[in-house]
């Protein structure tokens, strides 16, 4: 399979996402873990979870393993995520770090076969014309980019 110039943007960028990210979660300890929190009380533990998450679901709804199952919100043309981003949450928190690290290895996995097998990046994505393939991988990489520096921001609570 022949990689584009976009893709091959798009894996080295997933691939700096993922050294960085691999080598700042073990810089936690384990009582930051679950203690450092962002404003809204969303802990190291449940944003690394989510990443791993929201990564997965995004590369297998791209691959057309998952079919996208949530409101579109109209005016972004997005999935309205917050409620099952929640209840994702409260379903893993029970999670030990081990587990967390294991998933999150795993959703770079699949994000990366996500970008690998797009043939037609410019082809409308899952929820339609309004955003195309391209910006669905595209989202992945900057969502795990945001929370990954919202997490350098974590590591320096106490």
């Amino acid at each position: 399979m022949t990689t584009t110039p976009i893709q091959t943007e798009l894996l080295a960028a997933l691939e700096q996402e993922r050294i960085t990210l691999s080598d700042l979660l073990p810089r936690f300890s384990d009582e930051q873990w679950r203690a450092n929190t962002r404003s809204d009380g969303w802990t190291v533990h449940d944003i690394a979870m989510h990443i791993a998450d929201s990564s997965y679901g995004l590369s297998l709804i791209i691959l057309g393993e998952v079919q996208p199952n949530l409101p579109v919100n109209p005016e972004t043309g997005w999935m309205d995520v917050d409620d099952l981003n929640e209840q994702r949450r409260q379903k893993n928190a029970a999670l030990d770090r081990d587990k967390v690290m294991q998933r999150v290895t795993g959703s770079f996995d699949h994000a990366r076969r996500a970008i690998e097998h797009t043939d037609d990046l410019d082809a409308p994505g899952p929820l339609g014309p309004s955003r195309t393939k391209r910006s669905w991988l595209q989202q992945i990489v900057s969502h795990v980019e945001s929370h990954r520096q919202e997490l350098e921001e974590l590591i320096e609570q106490p």
